[in-house]
């Protein structure tokens, strides 16, 4: 408790260190499309000094000290209204960056630099697809359904991921409710079959991504959903990024929709309904229709 209390403390009087200094926070790196990795933070709100663009730096190191990346050159210089950066390249190293600000009275970056405030704790590295092969492995591990190991295409899914849907204006207990008594009178659709991420088909080199894989390798793709929401939400309860966790309590909902704990899974489900707007109303609805 009173560790816990401390790391609150801390962070408080560092937001209020640092809260007019010229310094970007909640600075995340994360893989995009083909070879991208997106850079993102927050901009600082009422610096002391006006800032007039802002630097960014990669490194394959955690970068900790602005001695260590002096003398880099920085991959970009952007205006300093801009919350976010897309970097190109060319391999799969897991790479760390940093943003520093200019202000207009000076000529040389802010060189405060605070790990997950302007620098990247965890490394970032281009994901892999269908296209491409990450040197030096030979083969890639996929996860299939039922645990059969085939070299077919994947099954067509109608679902369209991250598609802006209204924001809801009444609470989850009323449209749980309405959504119950309208579904009475529906007949019942099959039972949907587990749904597995493109991201989580191949074995990752490691983090958060590799912890989850093994936990669906393990239990989920075995049928063992008990014991998978026992790992899941181990796995959740640890420091990993918002992405991995979305998908973790994706699958604990699908382990409580396929073990038939459906009031469980809709509450699952709706912890992730923004970042899979449709693929979340799908599993919400066929748990409503067996509620």
């Amino acid at each position: 408790m009173k560790k816990a209390f401390s790391i609150i403390s801390l962070l408080f009087f560092s937001f209020i260190l640092f809260a007019e200094k010229p310094i970007v926070r909640d600075i995340q790196a994360e893989a995009g499309k083909g070879n991208k990795i997106n850079i993102y933070w927050t901009l600082p709100e009422n610096p002391e000094k006006e800032i007039s663009s802002f630097l960014i730096y990669r490194d394959t190191r955690q970068i900790a000290s602005f001695s260590q990346i002096k003398n880099l050159e920085p991959i970009a210089q952007i205006s300093s209204n801009f919350s976010g950066y897309t970097d190109s390249v060319k391999d799969f190293i897991d790479y760390f960056y940093c943003v520093l600000a200019i202000t207009k009275d000076s000529t040389s970056p802010y060189d405060l630099i605070l790990l997950s405030f302007n620098s990247t704790v965890k490394g970032a590295h281009i994901a892999v697809n269908s296209q491409q092969k990450e040197p030096q492995k030979k083969e890639i591990e996929k996860l299939y359904y039922e645990g059969t190991l085939r070299e077919t295409p994947l099954p067509y899914i109608d679902i369209v991921e991250n598609s802006i849907q209204p924001t809801p204006t009444v609470s989850e207990e009323a449209a749980f409710a309405a959504q119950t008594l309208t579904n009475k009178s529906k007949k019942k659709e099959p039972i949907l079959k587990p749904y597995i991420f493109e991201e989580d088909l191949i074995s990752p080199d490691g983090g958060d991504d590799y912890l989850l894989f093994e936990i669906l390798k393990q239990y989920f793709v075995q049928k063992h959903y008990e014991e998978a929401i026992v790992q899941l939400n181990k796995l959740a309860g640890t420091n990993i990024k918002e992405t991995t966790r979305n998908r973790i309590y994706f699958y604990i909902g699908e382990c409580e929709y396929l073990t038939g704990e459906y009031e469980n899974a809709v509450k699952s489900f709706v912890k992730v309904q923004d970042a899979y707007p449709i693929l979340s109303r799908k599993w919400i609805n066929s748990s409503l229709d067996r509620i």
